[in-house]
């Protein structure tokens, strides 16, 4: 959450309603009302909500297992709870790159980081998902966890190919997502894409199921396994590995 406009909950959206996605919510709200609503819930945010959520995160590291010496970009890195999970499994030798687009955001993550013992491997970044400060090839992997639904379909597009860019060419894209597939079958996302129509000021949370495997195959990349769950045994969620087509980078 950090930068321009964009990465992560405080500033993912392009400002503008899309109303012809078809297969998610329209955006009614613009970049800067999102990441402001996360700039004001971050203290609050890492000590309820990010709890929730982190189990599931960390079951995703352990599934991705990055290689001891391997880089990692953590997209989107919120209040920082899985900063240390990723600093152990690269190694004294690895590198994590900590991203978000929200100030209190990364605020948060570094006074998580003080008192962690992997924090000399984390570089925390300011900026916008959709124009990543990190050259061509330089990251092993991309975790993007609870940040790819912030964005309408242009934008994802957009962020999808900047993932593509900066991964290196076997690199491999982990995210954790709501994915629109569920919502039929799950009260819990019809209560939410309930609220988030029609309770006054709902949508400045951002977030919003859509169709995750046809949007990271339009992005360019092919999905090698997918994985649903429920945090709290009421939350769908969906964990999607995948890598760049050979033919994309």
């Amino acid at each position: 959450m950090g930068g321009n406009e964009g990465a992560d909950r405080g500033g993912t959206r392009n400002g503008g309603s899309d109303q012809n996605e078809g297969d998610a919510l329209p955006v009614p709200v613009s970049n800067r009302v999102v990441r402001g609503t996360y700039d004001r819930w971050a203290s609050l945010y890492g000590s309820t909500l990010a709890r929730l959520e982190h189990p599931s995160k960390r079951r995703a590291i352990e599934r991705l297992d990055p290689a001891p010496g391997s880089r990692v970009l953590d997209l989107g890195c919120g209040p920082g709870l899985t900063l240390p999970d990723l600093a152990e499994r690269v190694g004294k030798c690895g590198s994590v790159y900590a991203l978000d687009a929200v100030p209190g955001m990364l605020a948060e993550s570094g006074a998580r980081l003080r008192a962690s013992a992997g924090s000399g491997r984390v570089s925390i970044l300011r900026g916008d998902a959709r124009q990543l400060p990190l050259g061509a090839g330089s990251v092993d992997a991309v975790v993007a966890f609870d940040v790819l639904e912030l964005f309408d379909r242009p934008s994802l597009r957009v962020v999808l190919w900047e993932i593509r860019r900066v991964l290196a060419p076997d690199g491999r894209l982990c995210a954790v997502t709501m994915d629109r597939a569920d919502t039929d079958r799950s009260r819990f996302l019809r209560g939410y894409e309930w609220a988030y129509r029609c309770v006054p000021g709902f949508a400045r949370v951002g977030c919003r199921p859509f169709d995750v495997r046809a949007a990271v195959t339009e992005g360019g990349f092919r999905v090698e396994r997918l994985e649903r769950s429920r945090r709290g045994g009421i939350w769908p969620i969906l964990t999607a590995y995948c890598r760049p087509h050979g033919d994309s980078q």
